[in-house]
């Protein structure tokens, strides 16, 4: 099944295919807690656009690619796609400082959102899970979340005894495209009350295939350059090792890891590639049953990250460093009738630093302090829930100082009109402070190739947002509608002012009112069933429009795609075959080009030789058949980088 069928069927606590008929014996539908989520609610009982992605999904969408790889099929979600190692999700159009990218809820310490070709310290291939909560989440996790949140659920930290002693996994994966290897392995062990756990997993990448020319021909027409067949400097190599230990009663659970994640990948259409080194530490403690606390949950984290840009005869160009930790603290009370809710406070401090010839900004502190509440009502037919969030933010050092007082506040309800028809409506406010870059940038970047200039009296960007959802779960469908509008007051972006500083063209930032809105549209059918198969279709629909409200496009805007798919389904085997057609796109801002559509083929057959405990899956999958040339409008690389052409990936998967 693909992502897309995938987090569907999830989302609606779909019955599988041999479900759907009422003369057989219905299996039990498997609840999914989502973590991400404040009060860690089922996933079709949570009022939000989520996405629910398992480790099977996640581990073979990430054999080649980043994490913004791993995702980018899902409806809603896109990548910044600076090469295959060097992506970062987009959601709803909104990417950058504007969506959150934590692991076990808390962020990962890293400088991916300083610069487009820095990736995150993070990788679908060490995904227990993953959950997208596209839409405001600024309860939990701050102003900066107004976008959305995805959460790394990586395992390391459990708060139950597992069912066996002793368990285990090894993953290999290859793709032709990139000349891609992966590798994972996890082993899990129990003594007593005591979980012990070793992993890690390594992927080896080399410049991949591409069907045509690497630059567009209008961009060839002034550059002269005629390179094809494969784009240069895309290869990239990453590895992770973790270690973690937990302590499990019935009244509290203790866990501590630490992991080491080192990445070395080139920076396309540059002779120089990035060395990345992050070690990261993380705690957490539970303890139930205190009082009128049902659960009291601690969570901490601490990272130390550093990455330098080396150009190809060893020179260093520039080094960047993340020092920093994070800490959580969140008390639910017990249920008094319908009534369910927690407060929490939360703490996080960084210490930022940029060196040499790109050091387009000055060393800064960032120190953030919040706290916030969540209630919850709700009824068999119906439920509201509402929250608010108060948070300081401040900026110190040689960049300069700024503090920053916001609030955010949400608020949701829903009903339940008919049997299996779900209908809500979401409303929040949302105040997100400047980012260290939009306010003291002032240099030159490469990846954007422009010359940065921040301004430091910028003020707090504003977004009042709202989203319906119907879902509707019938006999033999699943229907998701979801519209959505975000409204900004001072949405800060960098625009062109007609200069030249150092060879490149300035951008300096900007704040403008502007507007975002679109929708998604997901459904799945079970069309015929015979002996143990079942053949189900599905459809997966998004679209975002952004503009500012005195007019003029918001740049780089995703256009439109649409997913259509169709599975045959058996205990022991599946095969799919989808087509993923991406749409022009010609609403653009005054210094970008538009960007051609383009229509993707996949197919994937699944096999699984045994079925018990112990479960071993080959699959097998051709991705982009028809070898098109796909551009990512969303991507600074665009008319410089395509995507990866025809590739074959394989994989073998072993659960014991």
């Amino acid at each position: 099944m693909s992502v897309s069928a995938l987090y569907l069927a999830a989302l609606l606590a779909q019955p599988s295919p041999q479900t759907l008929d009422p003369q057989i014996n219905q299996a039990p539908i498997e609840t999914i807690i989502v973590t991400a989520n404040s009060l860690s609610d089922p996933s079709d009982a949570i009022s939000q656009g989520v996405a629910i992605i398992p480790r099977a999904q996640a581990l073979q969408a990430s054999i080649s690619g980043g994490i913004g790889e791993t995702l980018s099929s899902i409806p809603g979600v896109r990548s910044t796609f600076y090469g295959s190692n060097a992506s970062r999700p987009i959601l709803r159009g909104l990417g950058e400082d504007r969506i959150r990218l934590v692991v076990n809820g808390l962020t990962g310490i890293d400088a991916s959102v300083i610069s487009p070709d820095h990736a995150p310290a993070v990788d679908g291939l060490e995904a227990q899970s993953i959950e997208v909560l596209k839409g405001p989440a600024a309860l939990r996790y701050g102003g900066n979340a107004v976008g959305g949140v995805i959460n790394i659920v990586d395992g390391r930290l459990p708060t139950s005894l597992p069912e066996k002693p002793m368990t285990g996994e090894i993953f290999l994966g290859g793709s032709t495209a990139e000349n891609a290897g992966s590798a994972t392995f996890k082993w899990v062990a129990t003594a007593g009350q005591n979980v012990f756990r070793v992993d890690g997993f390594d992927r080896q990448s080399q410049d991949y295939n591409i069907p045509g020319f690497a630059q567009t021909a209008s961009l060839r027409a002034l550059t002269g350059d005629t390179t094809r067949g494969t784009a240069f400097n895309t290869r990239g190599d990453i590895w992770a090792l973790g270690f973690s230990a937990g302590h499990i009663t019935d009244k509290y659970s203790l866990s501590a890891s630490t992991r080491t994640t080192k990445s070395n990948y080139g920076i396309p259409g540059e002779e120089a590639f990035i060395s990345l080194d992050q070690t990261r530490y993380d705690f957490q403690a539970k303890i139930m049953d205190i009082g009128p606390i049902e659960t009291l949950t601690l969570s901490a984290t601490s990272g130390d990250y550093t990455h330098a840009e080396i150009e190809f005869d060893g020179a260093v160009g520039t080094v960047f460093t993340n020092q920093g930790y994070e800490a959580r603290v969140e008390a639910r009370h017990r249920p008094m009738g319908a009534l369910d809710g927690l407060i929490g406070l939360h703490y996080g401090t960084n210490d930022f630093a940029a060196s040499g010839d790109e050091a387009f900004i000055k060393p800064v502190t960032i120190e953030t302090i919040g706290a916030f509440w969540v209630e919850r009502y709700q009824q068999d037919s119906w439920g509201a829930e509402a929250g608010a969030r108060f948070e300081q933010r401040s900026y110190g050092g040689e960049a300069g100082q700024r503090d920053f007082d916001l609030g955010s506040f949400s608020a949701s309800g829903f009903i339940k009109p008919a049997d299996g028809l779900r209908l809500s409506l979401n409303l929040a406010y949302t105040q997100r402070a400047p980012t260290e870059v939009e306010l003291f940038a002032d240099g030159p970047h490469a990846a954007t190739q422009a010359f940065e200039i921040g301004d430091p009296n910028l003020k707090t960007e504003t977004a009042t947002s709202g989203e319906a959802i119907a879902r509707w779960q019938a006999k033999d469908m699943t229907l998701d509608v979801t519209l959505w509008r975000t409204q900004f007051d001072g949405f800060v972006s960098f625009a062109p002012i007609g200069l030249i500083e150092d060879d490149l063209p300035v951008f300096q930032v900007t704040q403008d009112d502007a507007t975002l809105y679109g929708g998604e549209i997901q459904a799945t059918f079970a069309l015929a069933k015979a002996g143990a198969w079942a053949l189900t279709s599905d459809i997966g629909l998004d679209s975002v429009h952004g503009s500012y409200d005195a007019g003029g496009p918001i740049a780089r805007m995703p256009p439109a795609m649409l997913t259509l798919g169709l599975e045959a389904t058996h205990p022991r085997m599946s095969i799919r075959g989808e087509v993923q057609a991406l749409a022009k796109q010609t609403r653009t801002a005054a210094f970008e080009t538009q960007t051609a559509g383009a229509n993707s083929v996949n197919v994937r057959w699944t096999w699984r030789p045994i079925e018990t405990a112990d479960k071993i899956e080959l699959v097998l999958e051709g991705r982009n058949l028809t070898d098109e040339t796909i551009r990512e409008h969303t991507s600074f690389l665009k008319d410089d980088l395509p995507k990866p052409g025809r590739s074959v990936r394989v994989s073998l998967r072993g659960i014991f």
